[in-house]
């Protein structure tokens, strides 16, 4: 487990600049359409995106809000979801259905 670079271990993200790619390889950009793990859907909300230094694997993750609008079985729904890049893709994993 590492500390992160002078040891500050939340950093703001710059939508413009920084490139972060989905599960999937995917660039996110506010409001486009992913799964998420639990394999509900819903728009990706960059707001309150920040990085967080994962001290395991040595590098910063970034955690954003997934407005969910319909859960895994298809129900109709409406929360916020927290979760990092590494959670989400734009092809469902199993059909390759968009989200």
């Amino acid at each position: 487990m590492s500390n992160p670079p002078n040891d500050c271990y939340r950093k703001s993200f710059n939508p413009e600049a920084d490139r972060v790619l989905t599960a999937d390889g995917v660039r996110i950009t506010q409001g486009m359409r992913v799964w998420t793990n639990n394999l509900d859907h819903g728009t990706v909300d960059l707001s309150r995106a920040e990085y967080e230094w994962h001290g395991p694997e040595g590098r910063y993750v970034l955690w954003f809000d997934v407005n969910v609008d319909t859960t895994y079985k298809g129900a109709a729904v409406s929360q916020r979801d927290y979760l990092s890049h590494d959670r989400v893709a734009v092809n469902h994993p199993f059909t390759g259905r968009k989200a």
